[in-house]
């Protein structure tokens, strides 16, 4: 399977101006998180919760830096109350990285399956432009999502379905 080389993704974001990174880990970000981990031209802060980590991005955001969130698709349940009271209504721009749990093959937990049926309509219901990136058109994805999350300043997500960042 060809999968996204984490250093292009990362100097791909680098390029772009990101400089920090905070989220809940997740082994779709497997080989990311490693070479994030290791690559000096980002912080990597892992947090708690997804809400915790939107709050932290926020907090750089204002603190004149870019940043991007990882997240499973699971905490998408977590990030209502901040993605709608301050990310939307105080217009601030962040990238959101989700894994795209819950599909095929990837049905292997109950509760996956549901968020995997549930995740786009979450999405819709907060109002967060997605797009879903592959091997073969990721940079033209992230040019989009970057051009629709400036335009509009708020989140915008890109989910992440298994294999395509990590092993």
């Amino acid at each position: 399977m060809i999968m996204i080389d984490s250093a292009d993704f990362l100097s791909y974001l680098s390029d772009n101006d990101f400089t920090f990174s905070t989220g809940v880990p997740c082994s779709y970000f497997r080989n990311l998180l490693l070479a994030l981990e290791k690559d000096d031209r980002f912080t990597y802060l892992p947090a708690t919760r997804e809400d915790e980590a939107i709050g932290i991005a926020t907090g750089y955001f204002l603190g004149g830096g870019r940043t991007f969130l990882i997240m499973q698709n699971s905490g998408l349940a977590n990030i209502g109350d901040a993605i709608t009271s301050l990310t939307q209504l105080y217009k601030i721009p962040l990238l959101i990285f989700v894994s795209y749990r819950g599909l095929e093959p990837d049905k292997d937990f109950p509760e996956h399956s549901i968020m995997g049926d549930v995740t786009k309509p979450v999405l819709d219901a907060y109002q967060i432009p997605y797009w879903v990136i592959k091997e073969t058109n990721w940079k033209v994805v992230l040019d989009n999502a970057l051009e629709v999350m400036e335009e509009l300043s708020k989140p915008v997500c890109i989910l992440v379905k298994k294999g395509v960042l990590s092993e």
